[in-house]
């Protein structure tokens, strides 16, 4: 039986079976079902979020059958650098969970009031900059790590109609998905020469192929001859891409191989004799695509990315869980939902007990990326708790040694090049149009994107990457499990403890969706701070699809 204290309120949540949860605050009660219907007592409002997460849907049993999960499963399980990524993904919410006893100061809500800086108004929360005055190893520090570039500009409003206007999603199929850069597939997707995967977005679709032993190509998926999808599914060892519908052939460079009775298609062999291609570039791993023969060169689009990235081996990790859920909501509403933490106070309670409440994250911005950096603290500017900073050192200290040590067990004393905060303090990144890596030592890497030519359905994706032993063969990418509308992220328990936090954020989503057409003010709010992520996106966005739309 699961118990929680809600940290705003102090109301108790007790699970009481068959997705039932009683709610008990000075001596009233409420009955409620997960989802929020009050079903019997005194209280009649309970919040849905922790509902969920004391009554909700379980993480699933494993299933070891089939694609060969469970066996990648029991050859991985017993690395320790799980841990550093457990903790990595607790950190999403503020903080790491750290032990001690929970007392009353967490049920107590005061409010952050915010605090003049040079930069501007900031949390009164403890800064990152002031964290990494603590590390233990100073010398170690990036100087990406000590970065700060907050988006510019203050309060912005976004017009509603761009979350669901057919006119505004078929303006990005045109102006975006036909010209950006995007991540298509992670390169041991396709380990093998002829290995292929079909990628689809919104009504564009691509065949991903290995063609060499460090060479990707991506076609166009649609015959020439009367358009007929040349595949549906990803594949293995192809040596040729034949048309199901009449036979027409195209070898593993897209050349013309055969027309099935030529002789009735003159002059046709030219027009048909190479099938269309998009630009192609790898990076951490990934293979991304770009459809637009005359776009700007993969490595200036990356811009500064990739040297935030460089200490941390992340093309050499292997894909060790990819779950896709489609989601009833726009694409733009589904991955804003994951670029900021000043929702956790409302959506995510529980992971304020032990961590922080997000109000004092970092936000940068640079050219066509972003993040947000985790710190991992028990403070709480919203509570008004804020330890003394030998305290928050002491816990800081002892958290980086034991992840240090545990990492030690995987890379070897490579993990000596790292400072504290790489180990402990968790970063969120997000790379124009729709690609989330999170940095350090975090598994988790997000994708969102269109689903079909409906703007009020999209697709997310997350995925595992994490680091093997040096003296093991590297194990095969996981294959891909989907979910869909009406599933639950804890029907894929690969996800581990992250299942259970994002089936909180897949509540808000449709309801964010439904509220958005019904909204009287056509218009949203992104704050100056908090939100700059979301706000540096729609900066991108409107140079990219809304540059003359006003």
């Amino acid at each position: 039986m699961k118990t929680e204290v809600h940290p705003l309120s102090g109301e108790t949540y007790t699970e009481l079976g068959e997705g039932k949860v009683r709610v008990d605050k000075a001596q009233k009660y409420g009955i409620f079902d997960w989802e929020g219907r009050h079903l019997e007592g005194e209280l009649k409002h309970a919040d849905p979020h922790l509902l969920q997460w004391v009554g909700g849907p379980e993480i699933a049993r494993r299933r070891n059958g089939g694609n060969g999960r469970g066996e990648q499963d029991a050859r991985t399980s017993t690395l320790r650098a799980q841990q550093s990524a457990e903790a990595a993904e607790a950190q999403y919410a503020g903080g790491t969970a750290l032990s001690g006893e929970i007392d009353d100061r967490y049920t107590r809500y005061t409010g952050d009031p915010g605090r003049e800086t040079p930069d501007g108004v900031r949390s009164t929360g403890i800064s990152f900059p002031e964290l990494l005055e603590m590390d233990q190893y100073p010398e170690r520090i990036p100087e990406t790590l000590r970065m700060e570039r907050s988006q510019p500009g203050g309060v912005r409003k976004v017009p509603t109609e761009r979350y669901f206007s057919k006119r505004w999603h078929d303006l990005e199929v045109e102006r975006l998905w036909k010209r950006v850069w995007q991540m298509a597939c992670h390169v041991d997707d396709i380990p093998e020469i002829g290995d292929y995967i079909v990628y689809d977005v919104a009504h564009l679709s691509w065949i991903v192929v290995r063609t060499g032993a460090h060479e990707f190509k991506a076609y166009n998926n649609a015959c020439l001859h009367r358009g007929r999808q040349l595949r549906e599914f990803d594949g293995k060892q192809a040596t040729e891409f034949r048309c199901p519908f009449h036979g027409w052939c195209w070898e593993l460079d897209g050349s013309l191989r055969e027309i099935p009775s030529e002789w009735d298609f003159p002059e046709v062999r030219e027009d048909a004799g190479q099938l269309p291609e998009a630009q192609v570039g790898t990076w951490g791993g990934f293979v991304f695509i770009n459809p637009d023969p005359d776009c700007e060169p993969f490595e200036d689009f990356l811009g500064s990315l990739p040297a935030h990235f460089e200490k941390y081996d992340y093309e050499t990790k292997y894909k060790q869980m990819h779950v896709a859920k489609v989601v009833r909501a726009n694409w733009k509403v589904n991955q804003e939902a994951f670029m900021e933490g000043y929702h956790i106070i409302a959506t995510h309670p529980q992971l304020m007990i032990y961590g922080g409440d997000g109000a004092n994250h970092q936000y940068d911005s640079f050219d066509n990326w972003s993040r947000a950096i985790t710190l991992a603290v028990r403070t709480s500017p919203h509570r008004d708790i804020h330890p003394p900073r030998e305290e928050l050192s002491e816990s800081r200290n002892k958290m980086a040694d034991m992840m240090r040590e545990s990492l030690r067990e995987v890379i070897g004393d490579r993990v000596d090049v790292y400072c504290d905060a790489e180990l402990i303090d968790g970063q969120y990144n997000n790379l124009f149009p729709n690609f989330h890596p999170w940095g350090s030592f975090s598994r988790i890497v997000y994708r969102f994107r269109p689903y079909g030519d409906d703007p009020e359905m999209s697709i997310m994706e997350v995925m595992y990457l994490s680091p093997w032993p040096e003296d093991q063969p590297k194990p095969p990418a996981a294959p891909i499990h989907w979910l869909g509308p009406d599933e639950h992220w804890t029907e894929a328990p690969e996800m581990g403890g992250l299942a259970r936090v994002l089936n909180q954020d897949s509540y808000n989503l449709p309801k964010i969706q439904k509220g958005l057409r019904a909204k009287v003010n056509p218009y949203i709010y992104l704050a100056a701070y908090e939100e700059g992520k979301i706000r540096h996106f729609h900066d991108l966005y409107d140079a990219w699809v809304a540059s003359d739309e006003g």
